[in-house]
């Protein structure tokens, strides 16, 4: 079975991961998935989980948005954020739905920047939870 590399970027880090069989990530339009040669795309990505099958393994990753960059030598992710699930502090999650929901039944004027929020704390304790 033939594989290829990914390598994830985000403003604070970077992660590399090689052998990988397969990959599912969140496009703004569903789910999508990448196996070795793979037309080369570039793909919007929304708020949700991103699944690398790799050497046997599955590494899950928590984000919030980007690009995927799919070449015939493999793929790039340019990620807003990238959580490892077995690093996702699931406390700090719930305190910001917390804080976000305070802020929706407050008279905030960014009613938006509020539900995007309580989006990504609640698909950071959901990739937590399908990880543990």
């Amino acid at each position: 079975m033939s594989t290829f590399n990914i390598n994830i970027i985000t403003p604070t880090n970077t992660f590399s991961i090689d052998d990988v069989e397969y990959l599912r990530a969140p496009s703004i339009e569903g789910l999508f998935g990448v196996k070795y040669g793979h037309i080369p795309s570039i793909i919007a990505l929304n708020i949700g989980e991103v699944k690398v099958t790799h050497s046997g393994n599955i590494t899950k990753f928590a984000t919030s948005g980007g690009y995927a960059d799919i070449s015939k030598d493999g793929v790039t992710l340019i990620l807003e954020t990238a959580e490892n699930s077995n690093g996702i502090d699931c406390k700090r999650a719930e305190e910001s739905i917390s804080r976000a929901t305070k802020n929706l039944s407050g008279n905030t004027k960014d009613i938006s920047r509020a539900q995007q929020s309580i989006k990504r704390a609640k698909n950071r304790i959901k990739v937590f939870n399908s990880s543990n």
